[in-house]
């Protein structure tokens, strides 16, 4: 995987840095579908008869829509924005 961010123009620092939780699951092993899976969850939620897929999804989201292993959605730098011509208008903080 470092060879092909190295080809995309990332460090290894960049790399470990931005996708840790990426190259962490990779440590454990790719997985078993090799990314084409089509809704094998789904399947097996049916086949499992539960009515909620969170109960058959190893990593779900959390209440905040938050993925934990992967620290995501995580803040995109400016110039990341800046070289794919992304300009955010964001609606200012609420007032705590």
């Amino acid at each position: 995987m470092y060879k092909a961010f190295a080809i995309a123009g990332y460090t290894a620092a960049d790399v470990e840095t931005r996708f840790g939780g990426m190259l962490n699951a990779f440590r454990y092993g790719a997985p078993p579908h090799g990314g084409l899976a089509p809704g094998i969850d789904r399947i097996v939620m049916l086949l499992a008869d539960t009515p909620n897929i969170r109960e058959v999804i190893v990593f779900p989201m959390n209440q905040q829509a938050r993925d934990l292993m992967m620290r995501a959605p995580a803040p995109v730098p400016p110039e990341r924005l800046k070289e794919l011509h992304i300009r955010l208008d964001l609606p200012p903080p609420k007032p705590r």
